[in-house]
């Protein structure tokens, strides 16, 4: 159906209720990363001739589609949420693997970052390449994602979102990269590795190049930081965000017995789908080129 890249294994399908949804996955080299990753892409079915999608990009793109593939066993479930929700907003959904131990930390992260529960994941500090990391996404993944499949390519209709250091991230994007996406999701956040840079920078920044914000929470999280620290300082952001965006733009989500795991990302995902999406439609037909 469409010209997805030489080395991708076969497009694994799901038909629900009438919308179709399969994903593929390949390697590719990132030569600015100086590492190889795998690249998940999960493409709707089209339904008419000339249909152009928008485009979400996902962090730790392994955890996206598979349980066979994620980290932990557990996927954040894309198939299964289109299964349960076929009415959800049709788009393209791009998923990176990142990188292992401590280089993950460096590239998903904007500002150098440190934080005593570091110390049993890297012995120093580290972070700062968020730079690196998103240059490889705008300038190598992106325009190859929009080379093979019917994207529909601007900022309005792209978007990005990640979960712990992920949400990180797209929280910089959001900030310095509004040229190339205007639609951000960060899920359990762990911003306070880097607190004081990412309330700075927020509060300086004019987020008029962001569309869509949805920020989430929950209240056992455990992961770098303790529960009341992710609720404290998401509460922050949120707080720093809602001085530079209307409401109905922005959405914060504390989720009661949230845990830091894919498990409770995966319950959250058709919400933030929704959210981000449900203002452009279930696809495009010829869309304004750009």
């Amino acid at each position: 159906m469409y010209n997805v890249p030489k080395n991708s294994k076969t497009p694994k399908a799901c038909r629900a209720g009438g919308c179709g949804v399969e994903y593929t996955k390949c390697q590719v080299d990132l030569p600015r990363l100086q590492r190889k990753a795998r690249l998940y892409v999960g493409i709707p079915e089209k339904k008419e001739e000339g249909e152009r999608f928008p485009v979400l990009y996902m962090h730790d793109g392994h955890n996206v589609f598979s349980d066979e593939d994620a980290f932990d066993g557990v996927s954040w479930g894309l198939i299964q949420a289109y299964r349960d929700w076929p009415g959800l907003p049709r788009i393209i959904v791009v998923g990176l693997e990142c990188a292992n131990g401590g280089r993950r930390f460096d590239e998903y992260a904007g500002f150098p970052i440190a934080h005593p529960g570091l110390d049993r994941f890297i012995p120093k500090p580290v972070g700062g390449k968020g730079d690196l990391y998103l240059d490889t996404i705008v300038s190598q993944i992106k325009p190859m994602i929009d080379q093979n499949y019917p994207t529909i390519s601007s900022p309005e209709y792209t978007g990005m979102v990640g979960s712990s250091m992920g949400g990180v991230i797209t929280h910089y994007a959001a900030l310095t990269r509004t040229g190339v996406f205007s639609r951000f999701g960060s899920l359990s956040g762990a911003f306070f590795v880097s607190e004081s840079s990412v309330l700075h920078a927020t509060e300086r920044a004019t987020l008029t190049g962001v569309h869509k914000f949805f920020l989430s929470v929950g209240t056992r999280e455990c992961g770098v930081g303790d529960q009341e620290e992710y609720v404290r300082v998401n509460q922050a952001v949120f707080a720093a965000l809602s001085k530079k965006m209307p409401p109905e733009r922005l959405r914060f989500e504390i989720v009661e017995n949230g845990i830091h795991h894919e498990s409770a990302w995966a319950k959250v995902l058709p919400s933030v789908i929704r959210f981000l999406f449900s203002d452009i439609g279930k696809g495009l037909q010829h869309p304004p080129a750009r």
